[in-house]
């Protein structure tokens, strides 16, 4: 029967403590990024619902509000805004007949208990009413 000495079994434990150290912050760091991921994506899908609903409306109403039945997120609030965005368009579009023009909706998500922006998203459409008879 080998007999081992103080110094390699103390030597052995620190090596299985460094060992173990190592792996519970591994294990700590991915449920971090779990975490923030799981919020990321919570942000995106009351984003992308709170601009199919504003893409659908007609006009460009900035003071546009979602109902409570479709947009149920107590926590969170819209902002819904529209721009004009004939600058981005190149030269050769701008002045032709029946080209119909973009409005650019900006879509922000304000979340309440501290008015910061957590998600936001610009996408241009047509504006039909400019050109409506």
């Amino acid at each position: 029967m080998k007999k081992f000495t103080l110094i390699e079994v103390v030597v052995a434990l620190a090596i299985l403590v460094l060992s173990l150290a190592g792996l519970l912050q591994l294990l700590s760091s991915s449920q971090e990024k779990i975490g923030s991921s799981i919020e990321h994506w919570n942000h995106t899908h009351i984003l992308m619902q709170a601009a199919e609903y504003a893409l659908l409306q007609e006009g460009k109403d900035d003071k546009l509000e979602i109902p409570q039945e479709i947009f149920d997120y107590p926590d969170y609030t819209p902002i819904i805004t529209f721009n004009e965005v004939d600058e981005q368009l190149p030269d050769d579009f701008k002045d032709q007949q029946g080209q119909v023009p973009l409005i650019g909706v900006k879509i922000e998500i304000v979340r309440e208990k501290d008015k910061k922006t957590v998600s936001e998203i610009t996408v241009d459409r047509f504006d039909y009413e400019e050109n409506a008879p």
